[in-house]
């Protein structure tokens, strides 16, 4: 939410942060069915209009509306952790109905998901996949232990142990390549002679 009020050179991000804290913690959450302010005072928070109109306060100081408040958030409370529970349960499956289980042996190369971040560049344009690496070991059923494939002597081999969701089957970039030039190559343009042809012969 913060990225969406923020400029291009990210110099204003704290002095909209007072703002967007405001709308987040009074915004209803899907998953909660509550905002995060009435969970925690039993109430809906107090906005500059409702300053700037008329109404009781009265009730502010009244034991009895301080009684209802504690018992209001502590209900919302139990129901919140209700609405987080059925959250849960939709996500996964929504996830676990897109999801296909992919298992590798050990000796496959893999790249492996690993984002970073440079100081100027874009973060989008940075590469996410890096590699190859090999799969030394099956940890479990979704980690594996993997060892790069790093040629200089003078350097360390990095090994570590990754989530199957960070792996990727390897494929040598200039042979893949490769493959799709010598199919671009070979699809020869249809000159006007063999369109005439094609059509003599239909007919």
């Amino acid at each position: 939410m913060l990225s969406m009020y923020t400029h291009v050179e990210q110099k204003n991000w704290d002095t909209v942060l007072p703002f967007v804290t405001f709308a987040y913690n009074s915004a209803k959450q899907n998953s909660t069915g509550f905002s995060p302010f009435f969970l925690i005072y039993g109430r809906n928070i107090t906005t500059p209009l409702d300053v700037i109109l008329p109404h009781n306060n009265d009730q502010d100081h009244d034991d009895s509306y301080v009684q209802q408040l504690i018992t209001r958030s502590e209900e919302s409370r139990q129901l919140a952790k209700i609405h987080i529970k059925d959250a849960q349960a939709l996500d996964k499956r929504r996830y676990d109905a897109r999801h296909r289980s992919v298992s590798y042996e050990i000796g496959d190369l893999v790249w492996v998901y690993t984002p970073i971040r440079k100081v100027g560049l874009s973060e989008k344009l940075l590469r996410r996949y890096f590699g190859p690496y090999r799969i030394t070991r099956q940890m479990s059923e979704e980690t594996y232990k993997v060892e790069s494939m790093e040629t200089d002597k003078k350097r360390r081999k990095l090994k570590d142990v990754v989530h199957a969701l960070r792996i990727k089957p390897y494929y040598e970039p200039k042979k893949q390549l490769g493959e799709e030039l010598r199919v671009v190559v070979s699809r020869r343009p249809v000159t006007r002679s063999q369109t005439r042809r094609q059509r003599d012969a239909v007919l």
